[in-house]
């Protein structure tokens, strides 16, 4: 039986060498919004920098997965599809230990009121992140082997959820922001990630003619991805 961070003491030197690049990528977010977003002060500019360095990272790691099934012999990196997505819960982290500080002084129900993601997108972030995390504390090999396979795959699925959620969570929060070069950068690859997803659904749905689970899940995220873009074109055309 293996144990909960005998992968990761193997691959020492791989996760050290991610980490090291991953702090590199944060140190640059935070950098930019410290010197060139013009932002009033350090802690908005660390609310920004985490809270796209987490996004960014998250997206990439979905964006591989993509990769890996045009380039199946390039799926035995997947090491590095787990790191991102890893390292992108810890930046969400402290992207949501920043709001707190900063902006509602540790007043958690203050930051969640109203409770409609409608009118507060940070509901939008609450749903991504409460599954995020679910999955970040289930990455490891060992619960992979404690979950058995099939049922960690079919619990890992909930990461296409957790980041429509996250998607309206970035996308309406403040639009401002977003329209930046790291903003940019992340919307950039959201797309190409939201495309490959798109095309796989089709591609391996119709074998199936459209049936079962798989299809429903599919079909479900189709119908809310185009709820949210109806949300995007009111608040940034309407």
């Amino acid at each position: 039986m293996k144990k909960p961070f005998e992968g990761a003491i193997r691959d020492w030197k791989f996760i050290a060498v991610f980490s090291i690049l991953s702090l590199i990528f944060l140190l640059l977010e935070l950098a930019y919004q410290l010197y060139f977003a013009g932002l009033p002060d350090v802690g908005i500019a660390m609310v920004r920098g985490f809270a796209l360095a987490g996004a960014t990272f998250i997206a990439l790691s979905l964006f591989t997965s993509i990769i890996f099934k045009f380039y199946p012999l390039h799926a035995r990196h997947w090491p590095i599809r787990r790191g991102l997505g890893v390292v992108g819960v810890l930046f969400a982290t402290m992207h949501i230990i920043s709001v707190y500080n900063f902006y509602f002084g540790w007043d958690v129900l203050k930051a969640l009121t109203p409770f409609n993601p409608i009118e507060n997108p940070r509901i939008f972030g609450l749903i991504a992140y409460s599954i995020l995390f679910i999955l970040f504390l289930t990455s490891t090999d060992w619960a992979i082997e404690k979950l058995k396979a099939p049922r960690w795959k079919m619990l890992h699925r909930l990461v296409y959820f957790s980041f429509w959620a996250l998607v309206a969570h970035f996308m309406l929060i403040n639009p401002v922001a977003i329209m930046e070069p790291p903003g940019y950068l992340l919307i950039g690859i959201t797309l190409l990630t939201l495309a490959g997803e798109l095309y796989w659904f089709v591609k391996i749905a119709s074998r199936n003619s459209f049936r079962g689970l798989a299809s429903i899940v599919g079909f479900t995220l189709i119908l809310l991805y185009l709820a949210l873009g109806y949300l995007l074109y009111v608040t940034y055309l309407g």
